[in-house]
């Protein structure tokens, strides 16, 4: 299974999208390495991923957890910001690194400070100087008026920095309190979508050009479940193999509720992994919808919170997600022709090997 492990409710940062950590409480580790370890051991295949506010802050605490805990992934979800900090011994531990980046750098800093992008970069660069070759995913936040296709061919362009993109629509936008402020979302929901047709025309045409599966990662865990024929679960993972452990203990199905009643689902001092699962699941009206196998019903945080949603934000939020299906169920004849041919390996398409960190839907 898949742990978040909440080091920190700090951060370094003040994004527009999120204002800089939690207010929540208690904001540092509360329980003991022992307790930690005595929790992890009961899991077999376990992946542990920092996670915050911003892990890197805690350096200290992360070393010390990947010094005592072995025979496990690791993974972090960063900001960038203190990535530099990282010593080659740590690095080569991690299978996975996801940096928030939002794409172009007047995107970025817009959004997360001034001279966060040019930072950012150099120290990807540095990490990939101290011989960092594991796997780094931008993650990014997309808010409104964001284009997609622009910003994620910046990203996935970029040089020896990105070896996959991944995107989360910014859940603000749809929140009621903004209902009345936000002028021009479904022009832009529009606007979005058109952009995802155009990016996937690209990545098409990159497919039969290099015979190379650019490292988009919604479109590869599509287009992956489609052409194997496979029906999806939940594709983050929440509540089912991918579990967060705050820092007082406690256990949520989903690392974003972990204030709502239906996401605390356990504890480390009282639940092994395994009777954590599917403690609390995805409901309605996903269970019901038509592109629900492949979906999988997006996420949980927003299924069961959809009362905090502008009125017509949830079917807002699911336009995205059907037009996206479409597009790479209109796409799917093309890459098995390419597979066919043999300029293209399916091999390509089986991303994330492990559950990553990467939602898979946005």
């Amino acid at each position: 299974m898949h742990y978040h492990i909440i080091l920190t409710k700090e951060c370094n940062l003040k994004c527009n999208y999120c204002g800089g950590g939690s207010d929540t409480h208690p904001r540092e580790i509360q329980y003991s390495l022992d307790d930690l370890k005595k929790f992890i051991s009961q899991d077999k295949d376990p992946i542990l991923e920092f996670y915050g506010g911003e892990p890197l802050l805690r350096i200290d605490a992360m070393k010390n957890i990947m010094d005592s805990i072995t025979d496990v992934k690791f993974v972090i979800q960063t900001n960038g910001m203190n990535l530099h900090k990282l010593e080659s011994k740590y690095l080569e531990k991690f299978s996975s690194i996801l940096v928030s980046i939002d794409g172009t750098k007047d995107v970025t800093d817009k959004a997360r400070g001034d001279g966060v992008y040019e930072r950012t970069l150099q120290n990807i660069k540095i990490i990939r100087q101290k011989g960092f070759r594991g796997d780094i995913v931008a993650r990014m936040t997309v808010a409104q008026g964001t284009d997609i296709r622009e910003n994620v061919m910046h990203l996935i362009n970029l040089e020896d920095c990105f070896d996959h993109v991944h995107w989360q629509l910014d859940f603000e936008m749809f929140w009621e309190a903004w209902e009345h402020t936000v002028a021009g979302l479904p022009e832009w929901i529009d606007s979005y979508n058109s952009g995802i047709s155009s990016l996937v025309d690209w990545w098409i045409s990159e497919m039969k050009r290099t015979g190379q599966v650019k490292g988009i990662v919604p479109f590869i865990g599509i287009m992956n479940s489609l052409l194997r024929g496979s029906p999806a679960r939940l594709r983050c993972g929440s509540g089912i193999d991918f579990f967060t452990i705050m820092p007082d203990g406690r256990i949520s199905a989903c690392p974003v509720s972990i204030d709502f009643d239906f996401s605390v689902i356990g504890s480390i001092y009282e639940d092994a992994p395994s009777k954590l699962v599917e403690r609390t699941n995805v409901g309605e009206p996903c269970t019901s919808c038509d592109v629900f196998s492949i979906c999988g019903g997006r996420c949980l945080f927003v299924n069961r919170s959809r009362y905090l949603l502008r009125e017509d934000g949830y079917t807002m939020i699911c336009k995205t997600v059907k037009h996206l299906i479409l597009e790479m169920q209109k796409a799917m004849p093309q890459v098995w022709e390419l597979i066919d041919i043999g300029g293209l390996y399916l091999v390509g398409l089986d991303y994330p090997g492990f559950n990553n960190g990467c939602e898979i839907i946005p």
